[in-house]
């Protein structure tokens, strides 16, 4: 299967720098399109507490977000590879999935820490979520903890 185009889910960490360099390497063989997709929570509100208007802006978490995604394109030297950025709000999963399907794209590439079983299970996993809400877009999970940290089976279908 030939894919056009890719999103790559982007945090900061050394996890999704990975992942953007693997898409990298995928777009690029397969002269695919790349999004760059970065997701700003929503804010929490706490209990018992009044939160004003200016409190929950998300202007300036989105702002600091596309300086985050211009950064990381321009430290690419893309090339000859059509790279784009999309900045999404929500559930990091939910969004990068959503986004995927409503823009036509074939592939998702994700990195994955490698956090142990109980990690996980408490906060969960992204890219554990990603595999399993995912039912059009073909999902790449990209390994990037020590051989230690791997668990002995399979991140998710590719």
């Amino acid at each position: 299967m030939t894919y056009k185009c890719i999103v790559v889910g982007y945090d900061g960490s050394d996890a999704s720098r990975i992942a953007v360099n693997r898409a990298l390497e995928l777009a690029r063989t397969l002269k695919a399109r790349m999004v760059i997709a970065t997701v700003v929570p929503p804010p929490t509100v706490f209990l018992g507490e009044l939160l004003v208007p200016e409190v929950i802006d998300t202007s300036s978490m989105e702002e600091e977000a596309h300086k985050r995604l211009k950064a990381i394109i321009a430290e690419l030297g893309q090339g000859d590879v059509a790279v784009e950025e999309a900045v999404l709000m929500g559930d990091p999963a939910d969004e990068i999935v959503g986004f995927a399907e409503s823009n036509n794209c074939d592939l998702i590439v994700v990195g994955r820490r490698g956090k142990g079983g109980l990690e996980r299970l408490i906060l969960g996993s992204v890219s554990s979520k990603i595999v399993s809400i995912s039912h059009n877009v073909d999902v790449l999970v990209v390994e990037t903890g020590s051989k230690e940290e791997r668990p002995g089976k399979p991140a998710g279908r590719t």
